[in-house]
């Protein structure tokens, strides 16, 4: 039976990861991650994949997880609650996934697998592959399947002085690559940079100049999950006789999971607590603090407006960027950024020292992983679109035939058959909004009205009718909401109501004992008045009551 590839999340986005491969009937899910929505999709938290193709397929038999990042691991809360399959990981990934499923209530088995070590996962026997990334313990896979082995990298870069250590197993993938690879699906990220990424090491060195310059308080705003870049911190603060505060509950979380189980080490008495923070001078303190990406209730965006219950940001202080804006969080970090330089804060956005380090390959070290893997076919995964073209035209610049090259987007299938690729046909795919609120599922058509309230405004319209005769007792009322123009007594507003009374007037008394039958009424009255305005189209929320 054929290998059937599918991508259902992380093809044609940033985020959301989720590969499924399938074979003999039996279906294995790399990653299930999340993402973030931009501000134009109001009252979401999160999207996750569609997993309408699994339902319908019959299930699944394993999830393996690359590593611990939200965009790969975020949506499977949601997946287990159908789905409660095995879930296979590194030491840390599944620490981090054991604390998100205890919050939802999830027991599924966790089974931890470690570079070159052989496991089984649904119908494939696999290896995971030491890979480096801005993560601990993350790895990429080789699958074997009936029509060879397929690799999927994972997040990854070429870092030859790696903080933790961790460097990519590359000669391992080059076994691989001289035994024959049918498939290599790698990272795309940041297939459109030349060269080659900025070590962490690099990252360490370059904290130090500003470090040393800075008078009051360094704020350092980075992503919770970069456990390395918490380590520089505490050694440099140590070599500076600086004490750390860990502002954020995800870096509090994450720092402690890799302080139990070795991959981070604290200096004697450089870590210390909001309380013992707030009593220090500003210049003998470093506060680490999640909410780089402009998170609005984050650690760094609380202090950016005095509302955090003990640390604060005063004239003078540093606060440097260590992180990258993720596609679409642009606005919203030059907003934080604007904001504290407001309090008087120094904010070090990249300037001669590297403060920050990309966990993704540039093109250079994309080069060198496809020289090492040799692969018969070739998928890019994991980005945009023009990233997925700028990744395939690298491999056929070292030799990937072109006609094995595959750049293909969520719900688009690939066989292989005969050691052959090919294109399939299309799966159900798409995104599955989650409100911020209570965690439900957010269709389509909420999401535009959603929109249209925030777009043009709200009208609201009651009426109160007797349920026997179907006389009026009440109204028409109308109340605005952010709708321009409309004050009451104006001639706008007064149109409304009058000719949502006329629209009631031309109802029969039986039609005015129905509430829908007088909802619609008000409904069409008001909009009617709308559609002579050019570009004014409200929602309209019609009520009636019936006593």
């Amino acid at each position: 039976m054929s290998l059937r590839i599918i991508p259902l999340g992380g093809l044609g986005e940033v985020g959301m990861n989720a590969m499924l491969i399938e074979e003999d009937g039996r279906r294995v899910l790399v990653d299930c991650g999340v993402m973030f929505p931009n501000d134009q999709v109001l009252g979401v938290e999160v999207a996750i994949p569609d997993f309408s193709y699994v339902r319908e397929a019959g299930g699944l038999d394993a999830v393996i997880l690359t590593h611990g990042h939200e965009d790969h691991i975020g949506g499977l809360p949601s997946l287990l609650r159908e789905f409660p399959v095995p879930v296979y990981g590194t030491r840390f990934t599944l620490r981090l996934v054991r604390e998100r499923l205890l919050e939802h209530g999830i027991h599924v088995p966790l089974r931890e697998v470690e570079p070159q070590r052989h496991f089984v996962a649904g119908p494939f026997r696999a290896e995971p592959l030491r890979v480096t990334h801005s993560i601990p313990d993350a790895v990429g896979f080789a699958l074997e399947t009936g029509e060879g082995i397929v690799i999927h990298t994972g997040d990854y870069k070429i870092d030859l002085t790696p903080v933790g250590g961790e460097r990519l197993d590359l000669g391992r993938f080059a076994e691989y690559g001289r035994a024959g690879v049918a498939a290599l699906l790698s990272d795309s990220t940041n297939s459109e940079r030349d060269g080659w990424s900025v070590s962490e090491t690099a990252v360490a060195e370059g904290f130090l100049r500003p470090f040393r310059e800075a008078k009051g308080r360094i704020l350092v705003a980075l992503f919770a999950s970069n456990v390395h870049r918490v380590q520089s911190v505490l050694n440099i603060a140590a070599e500076l006789g600086r004490k750390v505060v860990l502002a954020g509950r995800s870096l509090n979380t994450n720092t402690r999971l890799a302080q139990e189980i070795g991959l981070l080490t604290v200096p004697p008495g450089v870590l210390v607590d909001d309380a013992t923070a707030a009593t220090l001078p500003p210049e003998r303190l470093i506060v680490l603090a999640s909410g780089a990406q402009g998170e609005p209730n984050s650690a760094l965006a609380r202090m950016a407006v005095g509302d955090h219950h003990r640390l604060r940001v005063d004239p003078g202080d540093m606060v440097i960027f260590s992180s990258r804006a993720i596609p679409g969080n642009e606005i919203a970090v030059s907003q934080l950024a604007n904001r504290l330089a407001r309090r008087g804060a120094i904010i070090v956005d990249r300037g001669l020292d590297p403060i920050h380090a990309s966990g993704h390959a540039q093109a250079g070290e994309q080069q060198v992983l496809l020289d090492a893997v040799r692969p018969d076919h070739f998928v890019p995964v994991h980005g945009e679109y023009r990233m997925l073209l700028a990744h395939a035209r690298t491999a056929i610049r070292m030799g990937v035939p072109a006609a094995g090259v595959f750049v293909v987007e969520d719900g688009e299938t690939l066989v292989v058959e005969g050691g052959r690729m090919r294109r399939g046909g299309p799966v159900p795919s798409g995104r599955v909004w989650l409100d911020a609120r209570g965690g439900l599922d957010v269709s389509e058509m909420v999401l535009r009205e959603r929109e249209q309230i925030s777009d043009q405004g709200l009208v609201m319209v009651l009426v109160v009718a007797d349920r026997k005769t179907g006389e009026v007792l009440r109204g028409p009322e109308i109340l605005g909401r952010g709708v321009a123009h409309f004050e009451e007594g104006g001639p706008l507003f007064g149109a409304a109501v009058e000719s949502a009374r006329d629209a009631i007037a031309a109802l029969s008394p039986e039609a005015r004992t129905l509430a829908p039958a007088l909802e619609d009424a008000l409904s069409r009255g008001v909009r009617r008045v709308f559609r002579r305005e050019p570009g004014r189209r409200p929602a309209v929320l019609p009520l009636a009551v019936l006593l």
